[in-house]
């Protein structure tokens, strides 16, 4: 009954912004309110991903679904003009808790903006451009790394050509709610643009996330094949006991000329244990886009990360993208597997509030996470709407 109320749910919102998108700005009108001093500020925002998803598998079976892959609505604004808030809640979200980015934040000083509440750590170009914008239905192998959301609070500052986040967090909220607590992190992420001229963008990236793994002492790595209708995980580290602390590092790297992007990450995962060998995992990707009918690709300094394409045409604009990516989580005497993804994606910028996107992935996987050879085809599809 569940996933029938929220798949009706998407259907009426897919609806709803499929009749109004036309209208240009009418949309973000409808969904934001501003008092007369301008002190107050709320804003209405919402995503919709449904996804369909077929593959040719091997081993491991892969689901073949139509599914609902976010179903996220929140709030957003300003209140006495310095101080902000946001609040998102994903209905179909299984991994950290349905509760994305809930936090209070403080933004009177230039150039600084404080948040504290449920926040994204600072790790990564592709964790942190939204997935509202990403070029692939689904972030790389590497993304395995990746903290994402939990307690705490951030710091984010910059200047003309460089951008810095940094910050102190606790446990995620599934963790809270599963009696799970005790890790504490620090994390920090650096950028700079040696060049930032309109259309032509050179980007470089460094972070860093320290995590004592507190009395839980367990950690764990693991990834779907780039898509998640298939569920399935051809790789997998499984618990990791005896864990003192982890150490996680990235570094990135971004060319945008024109409708033309350049981008790549490469990171690595040493974990610290007490009774056992130290393993070190290693993942990393690099994709080409091209925006066939023109559009510039679009990045934000200030936050490091990308935005969203916005067509010129009123029939839309025409992505196309191609991806390698590779995870590795074989090393000492852990073998949860290795694996390497091509992803081929083709998508459909109908307006600012409405995507297709089609993708071909393959993943190789030699071994798997059970110590087994195995490649699969996946051909998956997303309607995707978002204010």
């Amino acid at each position: 009954m569940y996933q029938k109320i929220t798949r009706a749910s998407a259907m009426v919102a897919l609806a709803l912004v499929a009749t109004t998108s036309h209208a240009g700005n009418a949309l973000q009108d409808a969904t934001s309110y501003k008092s007369e001093d301008g002190d107050f500020t709320i804003k209405l925002k919402g995503r919709v991903h449904l996804d369909a998803a077929t593959a040719d598998d091997d081993v491991t079976k892969l689901d073949d679904d139509v599914d609902l892959r976010r179903l996220r609505l929140g709030v957003a604004g300003t209140v006495m003009k310095d101080w902000t808030y946001t609040y998102n809640y994903d209905s179909e979200s299984d991994v950290g808790y349905r509760v994305k980015g809930a936090y209070i934040g403080y933004k009177g000083f230039d150039h600084v903006r404080i948040s504290v509440g449920n926040v994204q750590q600072p790790f990564s170009l592709e964790e942190l451009t939204s997935s509202n914008h990403i070029p692939f239905m689904e972030r790389s192998l590497a993304n395995a790394f990746a903290p994402s959301y939990t307690i705490g609070a951030l710091v984010k500052t910059w200047g003309d050509h460089w951008s810095f986040a940094g910050g102190y967090f606790d446990d995620n909220l599934a963790d809270r709610h599963n009696n799970n607590e005790g890790s504490h992190s620090l994390a920090a992420r650096f950028t700079f643009n040696p060049i930032d001229k309109r259309g032509y963008k050179i980007h470089l990236g460094a972070s860093t996330v320290y995590r004592n793994v507190g009395s839980n002492q367990t950690v764990s790595y693991s990834s779907r094949p780039e898509s998640y209708v298939t569920d399935a995980k051809l790789l997998s580290s499984s618990t990791l006991y005896d864990v003192d602390d982890t150490q996680t590092y990235g570094l990135e790297a971004a060319l945008i000329k024109g409708s033309w992007l350049l981008q790549g990450e490469a990171m690595r995962a040493d974990v610290s244990r007490k009774d056992n060998a130290d393993p070190t995992f290693d993942g990393g990707y690099v994709q080409a886009g091209w925006i066939v009918t023109g559009e510039n690709y679009r990045y934000s300094g200030k936050n490091g990360s990308f935005k969203q394409i916005k067509p010129k045409s009123k029939y839309g604009a025409v992505e196309l993208a191609v991806r390698y990516s590779t995870l590795d989580l074989e090393d000492k005497n852990v073998t949860g597997g290795e694996e390497d993804n091509v992803t081929l994606g083709v998508n459909w910028h109908i307006n600012q509030n409405l995507r297709i996107m089609a993708n071909y992935v393959y993943a190789d996987a030699s071994p798997n996470r059970d110590g087994l050879d195995e490649n699969a085809d996946i051909l998956q599809l997303r309607l995707q709407a978002y204010f």
